[in-house]
Parts: C-alpha cells; structure tokens; sequence
C-alpha cells in the first residue's frame, strides 16, 4: 500500500516544479533598424550600423534573454553596399555575442530587406533557422514561437501586397495584404496568457506617412485581437523609440512600442496628428518618447529632455506582470559615429504591462 503512496508523491513533486518553472521571471529583447544611413563611411559596414549594434549585441547577450526579437532594416539594402546576403551576413556578424551566447535571434523583414531582386532566396540563405510554421507562401517570413508562458507572433508586411498597394492611401479596397489572417488566428486561439506580436511598420501614423494605417481594416482587426488578448505590439520603421497606447474597438488599451533606434539616423516624432483623420480618427496616447528633432519640431518632444539615443527594449516576464524597460546607449557619440571604449546603458523608460487575467 505504500508504493502508491511514493508514486503520488513524486508526481506531486514533479507538478510544483513544473510549475514553479513556468512561473519563474524569464525574459526578452527587442531592437530593430540597425542599418546604415545617410552617412555610410563612419560606423557602418555594408549597410550595417556596425558600431552601435555590435556594442547593443554585447549588452543583450550580457542580460541573459532568453530570445532577441529583430522586427526588420537590420541593413540599409542598396545593391551600392554590396548583395543582400553580404550585407545579412554583417549583420549576423554584429549580432555575434549573442548568437555565441546561445540565444535564439528571430528576425523579421523591414521594407530594406525587399530592395533587391533575390532578396526572399537571400533571406532564406541566411536565415535558415527560423520557424517554417507560418502560412503558405511566408515560411520563415511569418512564423510564432510558443515559449514558456507566451506566444510571440511575427509577420512579413510585404510579401503579401498587391501590385496596386499605394502608400499615399488609407483604404482597404486598394491595400491589403499587410496582416495574413493567420496571424490573427495564431493570436486570437493561444491559451497562453501572453501574446507578443511583431511587424515592421506601426499600426499608428509616428513619422512615416505609412503603415498598418494604410491597410485600415486589417489593422483593425490586428488590433482588435491584440485587444482581446491584451497583447502588445513591437515594431519599427520609425527611427526612434516611443510608447504609446491606443485602444481596440471595445476599449481595451494596447500598447505599441517603437524599437526602432537600433542605429539607423534618427527621426522625429512629427506626424502623429495624422491618426485623428484617419479611420476611426483614434491617435494614440504617448506615454514615452526619444526622437530626433527637424526644422519645426521642438527638441523637448523627447521625454524628460533627453536627447536622442540608440537603444534597445527588455521585456521581464513574471507570472501575470511583465516589466518594459527602454536602455538607451547613453554615451554613443552620434554625431560622429563613433562607439565609446566602455559603451554605458541605462533604462531610461520603465513601465508594467499585465495579462488579461490579471485584469479582468
């Protein structure tokens, strides 16, 4: 009668420690845009913004993440900077300290890594690791990982565009193709109580004139199911990094944060008036922001009167709270391109972000 007993036991033992596996604090990175710019002589190799991601690189893998999400412009893309693949592969060679440590990199397509005619073989060259789960025609393009608590959604916002696809529209009978449906299915049916979604462009008009807000009504359906999940959007495009929050047809508030200060020249945060004419008219609300400045815009648009940094996100994962925290590269030189001996980051923006179930 007592083996039984010893039987309930062990798997009694063995049900906490799964459990208490799975509630222990874990975490990611986010960065995006480390191409090269306007001036491609200081700092950058083929295309790559080599002194600002390399030492990024460092900082990441030294954090211990589990995964580092790259939503797209890891290259500037211009046949001049040699072919796609040379310059994808710079990239890896940036990434390296993190590749090195172990830690699984996903990588997403930005609107340079379409500049070049064999760009889609390039990519598959390169990036023969990532996921093979997404729909037809985007394997390793779109794909989701389930890992621990959480499921991560990425997705190609070009592959799927019509050759009519106008970014000076804001209508849905002229652009689609952004948001494969299977993405919204990959959010809408996980029963983890995280989702974290990846794409390029920003759902709301930042800088760019473009984005999701070109193709409104799968935008809204993205956001609606982001909504419901309380799931929370990352991308960049813009080069910048801003927080904001806006919500879904219901109400429920998503957060966006713009990653996209990962070394490409810096743009301001100058457009975002144009949401309250567009579609539902809804513009978001600014939580954080660090932006360059322009003729006619205010250097004080930045936070706290910082001046523009490169960065990256963490995100801490602990049971139904997650801590964000934006690490600015505080001591890059980014007038003349030059990384410091002792790169310095500090987190300059930190918010709490919680699951449904910890709020409903």
């Amino acid at each position: 009668m007592r083996q039984p007993v010893f039987i309930s036991l062990v798997v009694v033992l063995f049900l906490v420690a799964r459990c208490t596996a799975a509630s222990a604090a874990w975490k990611f990175a986010v960065i995006s845009d480390s191409r090269g710019g306007m001036d491609m002589t200081t700092g950058s190799d083929h295309g790559v913004r080599v002194s600002v991601l390399a030492p990024i690189a460092e900082s990441m893998a030294a954090e211990g993440v589990d995964m580092v999400l790259f939503p797209g412009d890891q290259v500037d893309g211009d046949p001049k900077y040699g072919t796609m693949k040379e310059q994808l592969f710079v990239w890896k060679k940036a990434m390296e300290p993190v590749y090195k440590a172990g830690i699984p990199v996903y990588a997403f397509r930005g609107n340079h890594e379409t500049k070049q005619a064999g760009c889609l073989e390039d990519w598959d060259v390169v990036f023969l690791e990532l996921p093979t789960n997404g729909p037809n025609g985007q394997k390793e393009l779109t794909y989701s990982i389930d890992h621990k608590n959480a499921r991560f959604v990425g997705f190609d916002q070009y592959v799927g565009r019509p050759s009519t696809f106008d970014e000076k529209q804001y209508d849905s009978r002229i652009n689609y193709g952004m948001v494969h449906q299977w993405v919204i299915q990959q959010i809408t049916s996980t029963p983890t109580p995280w989702v974290f979604v990846f794409g390029h462009e920003p759902a709301f008009i930042v800088h760019h004139a473009n984005g999701l807000a070109n193709a409104p009504a799968e935008r809204d359906a993205l956001w609606n199911a982001l909504g419901s999940k309380n799931g929370v959007y990352f991308c960049g495009h813009d080069h910048l990094y801003l927080h904001h929050v806006a919500p879904d047809d219901k109400g429920n508030r998503v957060h966006e944060l713009v990653v996209g200060c990962g070394g490409a020249p810096f743009y301001p945060f100058d457009n975002e008036s144009m949401n309250k004419s567009l579609d539902h008219g809804i513009c978001p609300t600014t939580c954080f922001v660090n932006a360059g400045s322009t003729t006619g815009v205010a250097a004080n648009t930045n936070s706290c009167g910082y001046p523009p940094y490169f960065g990256y996100l963490v995100i801490t994962v602990d049971g139904h709270a997650a801590t964000a925290e934006w690490k600015a590269f505080i001591n890059y030189d980014s007038e003349h391109w030059i990384a410091p001996e002792k790169p310095e980051f500090r987190a300059l923006d930190t918010f709490i972000i919680e699951t449904a179930t910890s709020v409903r």
